[in-house]
């Protein structure tokens, strides 16, 4: 196994009433994110996370997109593809897509798996540390999307090589 999809969501928060606000795939060398204009009943935000991702509800409404558009390209990019977008938190992901598609009535055509399926116990491990030791080098802007994504890629692949 050399490349695997990865997603990765950044959300209003974590809260069962909580909300994507940012999506991002890396599929098959190729990354692309979106960020999500709140939809009228998507009302919960937490403060402590808008911290922790630098994403304010004014730049959602200034650039983000309808919750219809981010699912129409969604769907575009990921036509075609068989295999499962992997998460390190598979659980919050899956159920922010589903919010995402839930939104505008459709079903989400694509599975969501934990990348710790993909890993034996000490790959796990290796793989947090490989994750943090990213995460305090700088290298990546922990809690955007586009840069988590990259940052799981590189993790999971310096844990698998070890």
């Amino acid at each position: 196994m050399k490349d695997i999809a990865i997603i990765d969501i950044e959300a209003s928060g974590l809260h069962f009433d909580s909300y994507p606000i940012e999506i991002a795939i890396l599929k098959q060398g190729e990354v692309r994110s979106w960020l999500i204009k709140p939809e009228l009943k998507w009302a919960y935000w937490c403060t402590t996370a808008e911290n922790m991702h630098g994403i304010t509800r004014e730049k959602l409404a200034e650039e983000g997109l309808s919750a219809g558009q981010v699912v129409l390209e969604l769907n575009e990019f990921m036509e075609g593809f068989e295999g499962a977008l992997y998460s390190d938190a598979d659980r919050w992901d899956a159920d922010w897509v589903d919010t995402l598609y839930f939104a505008v009535k459709q079903s989400r055509q694509f599975h969501i798996a934990s990348i710790y399926d993909l890993l034996d116990g000490e790959a796990v491990s290796r793989f947090d540390a490989c994750k943090a030791e990213l995460v305090s080098s700088g290298r990546y802007r922990h809690h955007r999307a586009v840069s988590d994504v990259k940052m799981i890629s590189e993790a999971f692949g310096l844990a698998r090589k070890a």
